[in-house]
């Protein structure tokens, strides 16, 4: 009996260890008003600053949560009615020492310098809030936030305001404007915002805040303090557009000549009231974007690469609610794209077919009401696209539509609860207009999302749901669902998290979302024991069990049980490791890789084995190296090892080169290669898989405001099946076929994109984009090389150099002017 009360006096203790910060009383302070505003110059001299009550007492977040800060941090705030205004003092003993690296705007942590950072929920509801954060060398970043732990991060979000900063003889200062046309407030006559300061000293790499943050939440809008005084505000029309011109020049080296095209386009901000805003974009431009990484694919699932599109990254956080809205569906490859070459008379050929579908327009808006009801309206139109046919006896061409015109809409309403707990409601649709090919239907998809948490944010629940419809004009409508469930301790130092999911065989989000796997249901159980605060030589850690039973859901059938091992730590002298151990004990009945239904493939117990290692940032020269070995204990002495490797050299806080090389081989994989339908034979392929990457970034920095960057990537991939080939039988597993057909690839992408931009006024740019890339794709393996290299140099180049202009024009700087 002594002993069970001992246990349970521990086991309180160490309950109220892990939550007694959690119930922690939030700090506040009250704003001053002004009627002369402080000129932003990073020196706090003005008037304005005088006899304003200091904000100060910063509190360690790392490394050593809850011990007070190094170095001493003064805050004051102002507003008016036109904007907030912050005034930082962040003292040093040593400035000649203050780290102040400069580089691009949203580098946030990625620069070697000291930070300050303003954290910002009007609505103080623990879920919405933005960053705004100022590097010591004048650096912006400024990103948005919805949702619970690191759900809903929206780091594009891109707005308008000022800041500057001022390296002195007590340490660096910083002055931030943010005007009330940057952030979303609710309409009450006394406003009570949730706010934190951070301060990083880089150098120490300590992070410090003014409202404790418990590090073993991992959520940092959980903490905020408040601040109170602002009181009958009137805000200003929200009304600012950006148009566009952009020129480019272009040429195939297939041709003799450079073309020519020229563009024009705007955006559009309206603020509707002081909680919601209406986006739009006319006619966009998006030619100057960053090349994609394309990579070869050889797996049955669709690559998903990055959105980059300002319009489609910045302040789209609330539409990523429930899971079912992947932003590059819209303008993507037309439908029926493959489709011309099907339909091709005698002597036809197809001269024209674009990749790419015309976006008209895209319209969003959204906002959160007093309430805590964030709403998100979301349209976009692609125009009708064509492929052009051409007789090439008589030159006579005939237009094929690939796609007609497409209307995309998504709706969500996500209310926020308290405890920082969320919930959501989300609806996709998808229109596209007549057409004689059943092909073309209109797609809905309707989604809940919720995570609901304890007041000590320790314990969570979160959920989704959704459901797919598919409407034809002569087929059933087809019905489909997904359920989604996480549960556990979520926070503290010992964790413990079971997750399950269910996906329906006729579940298809694609039209608008992106789901890979269909007709799959998944338990996970994860248990996790972390190191918050330094321990000898170590700084913090992360260590987890996984657990993962996945089957096919209709019919029932077991497709795999993996265990995971994996442990992430950060030491002292600010390296940290990564290492993961995996296995799948009774292999792998794979349902997907036979693309088709009702048939898989058994893939034999395999162990996979990675690591991660990366330097001191800190230094000039730093890097990380990566390694992976696998193997699987078959019949076919299959094997893998995969290495990267990635310094980077730090010349100047101005100037800096990284060199990424990564070399991956799978020895005797086995995958699939092609199907005879008439026999239902599905035939597979013993293949050396053989990949060589390299990317060369560089920036050169000439200000905080202006920049050139240059970037080259490389990627040579081969598939050699050394002509062994396979029959998929029945049972999973496969008999040897004689097979003529040829299936080796030899594939590379070779992309150069060098940029420069100059940030001329606030919201306004110019930049300089030249675009340099070559495809290439052949049957005929090269093995050496440099030999390949000229080959590839000897395919068709296509070579684009533009010219973009946006200029910012905000009605209320206009109205001053006139």
């Amino acid at each position: 009996m002594f002993k069970k009360g001992i246990i349970l006096l521990l086991i309180a203790l160490s309950f109220f260890w892990n939550n007694a910060w959690a119930f922690k009383d939030k700090k506040s302070f009250e704003a001053v008003r002004v009627t002369e505003s402080p000129k932003i110059d990073g020196k706090l001299d003005d008037q304005a600053w005088v006899d304003i009550p200091v904000i100060t007492d910063f509190t360690q977040y790392s490394p050593y949560n809850g011990d007070p800060a190094s170095f001493k941090t003064e805050i004051k705030v102002l507003y008016d009615q036109t904007a907030i205004y912050i005034g930082a003092m962040m003292y040093d003993p040593n400035p000649d020492s203050i780290l102040r690296e400069l580089g691009e705007r949203d580098a946030d942590r990625a620069l070697n310098a000291d930070h300050f950072s303003f954290d910002l929920n009007p609505f103080n509801d623990g879920v919405y809030g933005m960053t705004f954060k100022v590097s010591a060398s004048g650096v912006k970043t400024d990103k948005k936030k919805i949702g619970s732990g690191r759900h809903g991060i929206d780091e594009s979000w891109d707005v308008v305001w000022q800041s500057a900063v001022d390296i002195n003889s007590h340490g660096w200062s910083v002055e931030l404007k943010i005007p009330y046309s940057a952030i979303r407030f609710p309409k009450t006559p006394e406003q009570v915002w949730g706010v934190n300061f951070w301060r990083e000293i880089r150098r120490k790499r300590e992070w410090s805040t003014w409202n404790y943050v418990n590090n073993e939440v991992g959520d940092q809008f959980t903490y905020l303090g408040e601040m109170k005084g602002i009181e009958s505000i009137d805000p200003p029309l929200r009304l600012s557009v950006t148009p566009y011109l952009s020129g480019y020049l272009e040429k195939n080296s297939e041709n003799s000549y450079w073309g020519t095209s020229f563009n024009g386009g705007m955006d559009l901000k309206y603020g509707i009231n002081e909680s919601f805003t209406l986006d739009m974009t006319l006619i966009p431009d998006f030619g100057q974007i960053q090349s994609d990484d394309v990579i070869l694919n050889l797996s049955p699932f669709e690559v998903r690469y990055h959105e980059k599109r300002p319009f489609f990254t910045e302040g789209t956080e609330l539409f990523n609610k429930g899971n079912i809205f992947y932003s590059r569906r819209v303008g993507s490859r037309p439908r029926g794209f493959d489709k011309p070459e099907d339909d091709l008379q005698e002597q036809e050929e197809v001269i024209e077919n674009p990749v790419e579908s015309k976006l008209i327009n895209a319209t969003k808006v959204s906002g959160r009401t007093n309430k805590g009801l964030g709403i998100g309206f979301f349209n976009a139109m692609t125009g009708k696209m064509y492929a052009i046919i051409q007789d090439t006896e008589s030159g006579e061409k005939r237009k094929y539509l690939t796609q007609p015109f497409t209307n995309y809409n998504m709706l969500v309403f996500d209310q926020s609860l308290k405890n920082n707990s969320y919930v959501s409601l989300a609806n996709t649709n998808v229109w596209r207009n007549a057409y004689k090919d059943e092909l073309f239907y209109t797609a809905n998809v309707t989604a809940t999302d919720f995570n609901i948490l304890d007041k000590s944010n320790m314990y969570s629940v979160r959920g989704q749901a959704a459901l797919s419809q598919k409407y034809y004009d002569s087929l059933d409508t087809d019905l489909g669902y997904r359920l989604f469930l996480q549960m556990g301790k979520t926070g503290g130092v010992i964790r413990a998290e079971y997750e399950t999911e269910i996906i329906s065989d006729s579940y298809d989000p694609n039209d608008m979302g992106f789901e890979r796997n269909r007709n799959e249901m998944t338990h996970q159980g994860t248990f996790s024991y972390n190191i918050f605060k330094p321990v000898g030589i170590i700084q913090n850690s992360r260590n987890s069990l996984e657990i993962q039973y996945r089957g096919q859901y209709k019919p029932f059938e077991f497709s795999e049980l993996e265990l995971a091992l994996s442990s992430f730590t950060s030491f002292m002298n600010f390296w940290y490791t990564y290492v993961e151990f995996e296995y799948t004990p009774l292999g792998t009945h794979d349902f997907y890789e036979p693309r088709v239904d009702g048939r898989s493939y058994y893939r034999y117990p395999t162990f996979t084995s990675s690591c991660f290692i990366s330097s001191d940032r800190r230094k000039k020269i730093y890097g990380r190296i990566r390694f992976e070995v696998a193997r699987t204990f078959s019949p076919y002495d299959q094997k893998a090892f995969e290495i990267s490797i990635e310094p980077t050299f730090r010349l100047s806080n101005r100037l800096q080169f990284t060199f990424d090389t990564r070399y991956s081989k799978w020895t005797n994989d086995i995958g699939y290669v092609n199907i005879n339908s008439a026999e239902d034979s599905i035939y597979f392929g013993k293949r050396d898989n053989i990949t060589l990457s390299n990317t060369i970034e560089s920036s050169f920095i000439f200000t905080n405001r202006s920049y050139l960057t240059f970037r080259l990537r490389h990627y040579w991939s081969r598939a050699d099946y050394q002509d062994k080939y396979y029959l998929l039988q029945e049972d999973g597993y496969l008999d040897p076929v004689s097979y003529s057909e040829n299936h080796d690839i030899n594939f590379n992408i070779f992309n150069i994109d060098m940029v420069y931009v100059w940030r001329f006024a606030p919201g306004s740019e110019m930049s300089v984009v030249w675009k340099n890339s070559i495809y290439s794709e052949q049957s005929e393996i090269i093995n050496g090389y440099f030999e390949n290299l000229k080959n590839t140099f000897n395919s068709p180049v296509v070579n684009s150099l533009s010219l973009k202009i946006l200029y910012y024009l905000d009605y209320q700087y206009l109205k001053r002017r006139s």
